[in-house]
């Protein structure tokens, strides 16, 4: 009998938090329903809406329809429970966005605070996440636990970021010296597979299970789902992809190894190539809009001169998807995926980067594993990143919870 109690009370943690994730991921639903999930009796599942409306984790949001008789009684999330907090961070800038339990996003801040190698970063970081809370009258009482999306060579399961490792003092864990500053739970997430879990959960790959997401920012980034879980590999650093080598004799990357796929296909190295063209003589109208200051040249500028008809802006795209594409090829033969989706800064080109990406697949994959392939710029852009920061802490911080 003692044994059958901790059974009993694992048995239903497990009901509430199946449950609760459920309603995340699919919004408010009924008993019946709920009972019908979770192989439960209407009894108990009632039983356990009951508790959890006492703890005050959902709440009663109204009818559904009805075939015959009264609308069944519709539940949802308490969205008003916890706020998260998600911290987007990149080499180029840092947002810090505050979402509550339904994914509604109550506040965001850009900072201009950008990612490198040592402790002052974190300081800044530190000072600025103050100032937004305070600012916004948001108190760490009401936080339950922080998000971080970065790039590098993340182990979550060690909280570490290799790539980073001059953010904190010698043998101390990124995640172990965020969470002894906030004190609250934290999760340290790669950028790219934010991304692939925010796309898996709410854009082009929702009911997919074998998925490959590009992520062409400052680097190039390959997320990848298989049998609908994102596969990380041994130590969490799967898909890699910008560092594949396209160019023995190529530039020198930023990792230390020559002619990797960053070098050519990066938003780094698209600014660097157009830069270089227009140097070399290029007509193009980057010149009138950057108002002849190449230094402050970004990929935006790129992408509008591209909409706007630029011969040399639209070739520089062109060969990116090229080199791209070719890249991805390779990954499509390795695991033959139903669907790629293209995020990133560059995807804002849309067809002038996707179609020379989905062209170049076309060139050079065998052609039975382009029959059930289609390609897709994602639908969320950068908020696929945010979404799967904080679907990635909710699910963690659920698990916890009813551990």
């Amino acid at each position: 009998m003692k044994n059958q109690v901790p059974l009993l009370i694992f048995v239903k943690n497990r009901i509430r938090s199946n449950l609760l994730l459920h309603l995340y991921k699919n919004g408010d639903t009924s008993i019946n329903k709920m009972a019908r999930l979770f192989h439960a009796s209407i009894p108990s599942a009632t039983g356990i809406v009951n508790e959890l409306i006492r703890e005050g984790w959902i709440i009663e949001t109204g009818t559904g329809p009805a075939r015959a008789g009264r609308p069944p009684v519709l539940y949802g999330l308490n969205s008003k429970k916890y706020l998260s907090l998600i911290m987007d961070i990149n080499r180029h800038g840092t947002q810090l966005v505050i979402f509550d339990m339904y994914n509604q996003l109550i506040v965001k801040r850009k900072v201009d605070i950008r990612l490198d190698d040592s402790p002052h970063f974190l300081e800044l970081l530190f000072a600025e996440t103050e100032i937004f809370l305070s600012s916004h009258h948001i108190s760490p009482d009401k936080l339950w636990g922080i998000g971080v999306s970065m790039p590098g060579l993340i182990n979550t399961s060690q909280g570490v970021n290799l790539t980073y490792l001059n953010l904190t003092p010698p043998g101390v864990p990124l995640v172990s010296y965020l969470r002894k500053h906030f004190n609250m739970p934290v999760c340290l997430f790669n950028d790219t597979k934010a991304t692939t879990i925010g796309e898996h959960r709410f854009g082009f790959a929702v009911d997919k299970s074998q998925v490959l997401t590009i992520n062409i920012d400052w680097g190039v980034g390959l997320g990848i789902i298989i049998n609908g879980e994102v596969f990380n590999g041994a130590s969490g650093f799967a898909g890699e992809l910008g560092h594949i080598q396209v160019k023995p004799d190529g530039m020198l990357c930023h990792c230390g190894k020559i002619g990797c796929l960053d070098t050519i296909t990066s938003a780094m190295a698209l600014i660097r190539q157009a830069k270089d063209g227009i140097t070399n003589g290029k007509a193009t109208i980057l010149t009138q809009i950057v108002q002849g200051d190449l230094s402050k040249l970004d990929t935006s500028h790129i992408i509008e001169a591209v909409h706007a008809g630029d011969e040399f802006s639209i070739d520089l795209l062109g060969n990116v998807g090229t080199e791209l594409g070719k890249g991805l090829a390779t990954a499509v033969h390795l695991f033959n995926p139903e669907v790629i989706i293209v995020g990133g800064l560059l995807a804002e080109a849309g067809p002038f980067i996707s179609n020379p990406i989905e062209q170049a697949i076309n060139k050079y994959c065998l052609s039975d594993f382009k029959n059930s392939l289609s390609i897709h710029i994602s639908k969320l852009g950068a908020k696929a990143r945010l979404l799967g920061t904080q679907a990635y802490l909710f699910e963690h911080l659920i698990a916890k919870e009813f551990s």
